[in-house]
């Protein structure tokens, strides 16, 4: 038997051929069988995880593995170049948080992204339950270090009023997932020097504290780091598979990881899945309608350097769409995002899947805090997926146990087959008449959603409001 009848019978599920389409056809038909045959992502990233371990930016794990990855789309013959731009950086110190009183003991802490360098500060705990403020007593706050209650979002601005209204030193935020983990993150997504220390730390030890401070026992601690905010450069790498139309379909994923694992699922999935959708289209479409530009962003987990760059460098006239992977699971539905000019073109590819056909209900809804956001800001098309990851793996999310062990191979190859042809269609699409959006169009989508308002709070509400006439 063939490869290429063995490929057909292995996936002859997945579509229907008709005369005018059996070219089209029997690419998806190899696409689908390759990706599910050959998984050469899943081999990529186990030896990328392997060998350099985390990916954040401005490390040597971040910088060796780029390199390897481009090598690897070089030498499949797939044309790349590297994009340089300096941000406000950060680099992982040695954190410390340590309970001196009733019971001195060492916490295990990680300092938040763009925490400064600070000596050691000792002062006692006070509770903060909420997001209201004005519930606070400033003679209760002043010097001392908060213990915010788990699922509070603090934003920039939070931590200045928290500072400088109630004279506060230092917060500690208890994570949400119990089992000893930390949530990695930043604290805020400006770049800024955080105005006061502060630290992740475990459900554990966050519930331990807040039963000692419940019993009005005075809880002293002591913090101390050497992380510390520093100017860098970093570089985004983009792949291009060529088309004819002189537009083009942009499919990204960040590339950067946090540093207290190995990054495989958040974004090593991405990765993955981007460099064989590169594999694949260069072996079986080649040539297409529309070019697609593959980019790997970097530095998104500050505050999505990567793609607020590649935005103000490129002329976006001629994307089509963006489509977003981050920590794409096991695909069972789509998200237009809230441009519904997207969604017959996404129900008839859905629907073109077969056995593996998606909801038929598609999404079309932004959200906040991945690399679609800045291209929507410039009212962009942009796609995502919902596809989870089983809990007893996600569950591991920003902390040491996101490595490769985690990476189902078959969750994965699905995954990237269902990307790479969705890529496909878009890129031979000319049906659709895709268009970008104006600043009105594009705000009131983001209100659509709901997330103005935390936009507002973070600062990073960029629309001018029209004055209204009588």
């Amino acid at each position: 038997m063939t490869m290429r009848k063995a490929l057909t019978i292995a996936v002859a599920t997945l579509s229907s051929t008709t005369a005018p389409q059996a070219q089209q056809d029997d690419t998806r038909l190899l696409i689908t069988g390759d990706a599910i045959l050959g998984n050469q992502g899943f081999e990529l990233l186990q030896d990328m995880t392997t060998r350099f371990q985390a990916r954040l930016a401005g490390t040597p794990g971040n910088a060796k593995s780029m390199d390897y990855l481009e090598a690897r789309l070089q030498e499949l013959g797939i044309r790349t170049h590297r994009e340089r731009f300096d941000i406000p950086g950060w680099r992982r110190g040695t954190d410390r948080v340590t309970v001196m009183a009733p019971a001195k003991r060492s916490l295990r802490a990680a300092a938040l992204g763009y925490v400064s360098a600070h000596s050691p500060l000792e002062a006692d705990l006070v509770r903060v339950e909420s997001m209201n403020f004005d519930q606070l007593d400033p003679a209760m706050t002043t010097g001392h270090i908060a213990l915010a209650a788990p699922n509070l979002r603090f934003s920039h601005g939070d931590y200045e009023r928290l500072k400088d209204e109630f004279d506060m030193v230092g917060v500690l935020l208890t994570n949400r997932v119990d089992g000893g983990q930390l949530l990695a993150r930043t604290a805020n997504h400006q770049g800024a020097p955080c105005p006061l220390p502060v630290y992740s730390i475990t459900a554990e030890d966050g519930n331990w504290l807040e039963r000692l401070h419940t019993d009005d026992t005075a809880v002293t601690v002591q913090l101390e780091t050497s992380s510390d905010c520093i100017d860098m450069t970093v570089e985004n790498l983009v792949a291009t598979i060529k088309g004819s139309s002189g537009r083009k379909i942009v499919l990204g994923a960040h590339f950067d990881s946090w540093d207290l694992g190995q990054g495989a699922m958040d974004n090593g999935l991405g990765i993955a899945q981007l460099f064989d959708t590169a594999r694949l289209l260069q072996r079986h479409s080649p040539a297409n309608e529309h070019a697609v530009e593959i980019v790997f962003f970097n530095a998104e987990e500050w505050g999505l350097w990567g793609s607020r760059d590649y935005v103000t460098r490129h002329d976006l006239a001629p994307v089509r769409a963006m489509v977003n992977l981050d920590m794409v699971g096991r695909p069972i539905a789509l998200n237009a995002m809230g441009f519904d000019e997207l969604l017959p073109l996404l129900r008839a590819f859905s629907q073109s899947l077969g056995s593996w056909a998606l909801r038929p209900q598609i999404a079309s809804k932004t959200w906040l805090g991945s690399d679609h956001h800045p291209f929507i800001l410039h009212g962009v098309p942009a796609i995502t997926f919902n596809a989870p990851i089983g809990e007893d793996q996600v569950r591991y999310y920003h902390d040491f146990a996101d490595t490769f062990d985690k990476i189902d191979a078959e969750m994965l190859s699905r995954a990237t087959a269902i990307v790479t042809l969705l890529i496909h269609a878009l890129a031979n699409d000319t049906e659709t008449a895709l268009r970008h959006y104006d600043n009105t169009e594009t705000a009131e989508l983001f209100r659509a959603a709901g997330v103005e308002a935390r936009m507002r709070k973070m600062d990073q509400w960029p629309f001018v409001e029209e004055p209204t006439h009588p």
